[in-house]
């Protein structure tokens, strides 16, 4: 008889990523434990504990399959298939449609890597799709992560940044709710708070940190624009920023000509000036300070340029008003005083100053915000000033602040070298989001199925799908099944056969994180967890015939001839290459599979590190953080952040509420609702009501509602719930099966509890294409007829 191992692993059920151990006994996983002494090993949630649960589902695919029924029939008529068959026959058509079409008329659905299994995966799902030469890819990221990992870098340079919350003097969370969505990361928001920390919870919901925040703020759904505008006007106004970092750090000094709305150059003063060489106006003398962009350093010696001025400067063609960088934020910001802020959010002015005091007087901040603020039609410019507003706080890179970057030089192994420029120009949706996720690749479900079903702007005629369920995890249902009903290959890998995997042609059978080898460079729960690396060995064996991702996508790599671009198909070749020059080797790691940490650090304030006289800066075009953004101008877009009159949601007699949604500690997204050990934790599908809005429709707690909006509409159980915003209701996503055994809550509407039935995609951000899942207009009634 076997006797009991217990392997040092971390988990991927959830972006936590918690250190563990997993102990198996009888070749069987049995249970995980905390791991003790790993960066984010000190405690663990449902979801992880039921890890076994989740191993040996009686619904597990363990086998690849081919329907045989037409598409739409009550039985698809799975037959099963060899891994040979499935792969040669996936292979040789995409194969050909690449060589009719293109390689774009593939397009693919990849599931999130922060709160599912994938994450040890994605790189090689992501690197075969870009050699293949795809720029289409369904990843949901203009509603998930794109705002904090890349619009923020149209002020930082970089992504949010890891937020130092164990060590910093203010703790500022924006919509987000790490006690439910990120365990490790609340660990380190309470290490903050021992110390002494204050805390802004700006939420409408009641959540326990906002209960506990030092400061709490509920502004009505979808107006956090007008939120972050006010406390950067209370701070610009009172001049209570961090004038040092705005004035060396940003490019707050460099003059803007009102005209035309671009930085004042060099060659506007003479023909033969630079356009890289921009100018500001010296504080005490007004003498014009040129600064040189490329190398981001001042041309004049000593400078001290003005961070507010107003006035004309001579050019070439005459007298041209110009102002700051500042002065142009501050008059946006201006746009915004407490008592409007208080009309079109709800906040009062007495909380808003009492948030602005707190952040004023905070010798470090640290922040966080993720899709609470990022699922919004004004997601990019919400995301823009609150970036710009802690640009004032002078904490970013710092101790106690955000610091981007990793602890070690890691390479990302995901392929964006591999896409060519041509191919990458034909992503769907670029053309009308030029600055959006497209850039990498990545499309909106709703560009694909007008792909699929208009051909515009070209076909899309087949979809490989890993781990995505599309049905209930973006709007537009009723449109997806009809673009899924006509592709003319399907094909879904995947633990279960999803709402989504039931449409397809052919499934494939995946293995679970436990039942693979898995990287992890860095744990990102906190700066000290960023040097942690591990390599997370297979606890157990595949239950039947399942493969992992990456053994998939080289299986599909190998017939496609694109061996040379996936590392010779050797995973051991890849997991080398991404551990880069950081002096861990894969030996290493696999004697010590608790993991590794590297000698070296996160670098505070990297942006300050010099090289032959000259600060590296920021990744950005003035080499600075951008208060003021050129690159959002040459789009149509304000460069600085800007409420526009019609930018808030508007509800409306016939649909008064305003409807949002919020995660649960027992699910991550449409997973786990199979798993009796949470479904116990939640039997059904919530809907968050404020008690007013519940009695004034007669509705009570635990009372099935309907929720209807102009779209469509979606079933629920009414929570009501103390203290929440009134005029705001929250649902939850991802719900598709009613009981544990995955049976639908109505066979003949078998997605009525599918949130996302009840959006509508009309009106999206247009920088990013995020639409507006936290704040659309709803009315909800008793009862589910």
């Amino acid at each position: 008889m076997d006797g009991a191992t217990r392997t040092p692993a971390f988990c991927t059920q959830c972006r936590s990523r918690c250190g563990c151990v997993a102990v198996v006994e009888h070749r069987r996983l049995v249970r995980i434990e905390p791991l003790p002494g790993h960066p984010s090993g000190e405690k663990l949630c449902p979801k992880g504990r039921a890890a076994p649960e989740l191993v040996y589902h009686a619904d597990r695919l363990t086998q690849p399959m081919r329907r045989t029924a037409p598409k739409g029939a009550a039985d698809p008529g799975w037959v099963a298939i060899s891994w040979e068959e499935a792969l040669d026959e996936i292979a040789r058509r995409m194969g050909e449609i690449r060589d009719r079409l293109g390689p774009e008329a593939v397009a693919f659905s990849v599931t999130t890597p922060s709160g599912t299994h994938i994450q040890d995966g994605i790189a090689w799902v992501e690197r075969f799709i870009r050699a293949f030469g795809s720029p289409n890819t369904i990843y949901a990221t203009e509603i998930c992560n794109w705002h904090k990992d890349h619009a923020a870098r149209f002020t930082y340079g970089s992504d949010i940044g890891t937020p130092d919350f164990a060590n910093t003097d203010c703790i500022l969370l924006w919509g987000n709710n790490p006690a439910t969505t990120w365990l490790a990361r609340n660990v380190e928001i309470q290490k903050g708070l021992r110390r002494g920390a204050k805390m802004i919870v700006i939420d409408p919901r009641p959540t326990m940190l906002a209960r506990r925040a030092t400061q709490w703020l509920q502004p009505r759904s979808g107006s956090d624009l007008a939120v972050a505008l006010g406390l950067a006007n209370l701070l610009l106004g009172t001049g209570r920023f961090d004038k040092a970092f705005a004035r060396r750090w940003s490019n707050g000094p460099l003059l803007v000509r009102e005209d035309t709305g671009h930085f004042l150059r060099e060659r506007d003063l003479a023909p033969e000036g630079s356009a890289d060489v921009l100018l500001a106006r010296e504080e005490a003398t007004g003498s014009l300070l040129r600064y040189d962009s490329r190398e981001g350093r001042w041309l004049s010696p000593l400078p001290r340029p003005a961070l507010s001025w107003q006035g004309t400067i001579e050019t070439t063609s005459g007298g041209v008003a110009c102002r700051t960088a500042l002065s142009a934020y501050a008059a946006a910001a201006a746009q915004m005083p407490p008592e409007r802020v208080a009309a079109l959010s709800g906040v009062a002015p007495a909380d808003l100053a009492s948030a602005a005091d707190i952040i004023a007087s905070a010798g470090s901040v640290a922040y966080y915000c993720w899709n609470g603020v990022g699922q919004s039609a004004t997601a990019s410019q919400t995301d823009r000033a609150i970036s710009t507003l802690y640009a004032l706080t002078g904490s970013f890179g710092r101790r106690g602040g955000n610091v981007p970057g990793a602890a070690a030089p890691f390479r990302d192994i995901s392929g964006q070298d591999l896409l060519t420029p041509a191919q990458r120009a034909k992503a769907l949706g670029l053309a009308e989001r030029p600055l959006g996720p497209g850039l990498l690749g990545w499309v909106t479900a709703r560009d694909v199925y007008r792909a699929v079903l208009e051909e515009k702007p070209y076909p899309v005629r087949m979809l490989v799908s890993f781990g995505s369920n599309i049905l209930v995890s973006q709007p537009d249902t009723e449109l997806a099944r009809r673009a899924l009903a006509a592709l003319d290959l399907h094909v879904h890998a995947d633990f279960f056969l999803n709402a989504t995997g039931r449409e397809a042609d052919i499934v494939l059978p995946v293995s679970t994180s436990w039942e693979r080898e898995g990287l992890r460079t860095g744990f990102d729960a906190s700066l000290d967890g960023l040097r942690r690396v591990q390599l997370r060995p297979a606890v157990v064996a595949p239950v039947g015939e399942a493969r992992s991702d990456t053994e998939i996508v080289l299986g599909l790599a190998g017939r496609l001839g694109l061996a040379a671009s996936m590392f010779e198909l050797d995973a051991e070749r890849g997991h080398a290459a991404a551990l880069g020059d950081s002096g861990v080797t894969l030996a290493a790691l696999r004697a010590h599979p608790e993991g590794v940490e590297v000698a070296t650090s996160v670098a505070l304030e990297a942006h300050a590190a010099e090289t032959d006289g000259i600060a590296r800066g920021f990744a950005t075009p003035t080499r600075r953080i951008e208060i003021y953004s050129e690159r959002l101008l040459a789009v149509g877009q304000a460069p600085v952040p800007t409420l526009a009159a019609d930018d808030l949601p508007a509800t409306s007699p016939q649909f008064p509420l305003l409807l949002g949604c919020a995660k649960t500690v027992a699910y991550c997204h449409s997973q786990h609702r199979n798993i009796a050990a949470l479904r116990r934790l939640m039997p059904d599908p919530q809907l968050e009501m404020a008690p007013a809005d519940a009695e004034a429709r007669g509705i009570a707690n635990g009372d099935w509602v309907t929720i209807e909006t102009a779209a469509g509409r979606a079933v629920a159980r009414a929570a009501i719930v103390e203290g929440l915003a009134p005029g705001s209701v929250f649902g939850q996503h991802g719900w598709w099966v009613a009981g544990a055994d995955g049976t639908p809550y109505d066979a003949s509407r078998p997605l009525a509890a599918n949130l996302n039935a009840a959006y509508g995609t009309q009106h999206c951000d247009p920088i990013s294409g995020s639409i507006p899942l936290r704040a659309h207009p709803c009315e909800v009634r008793r009862g589910t007829a």
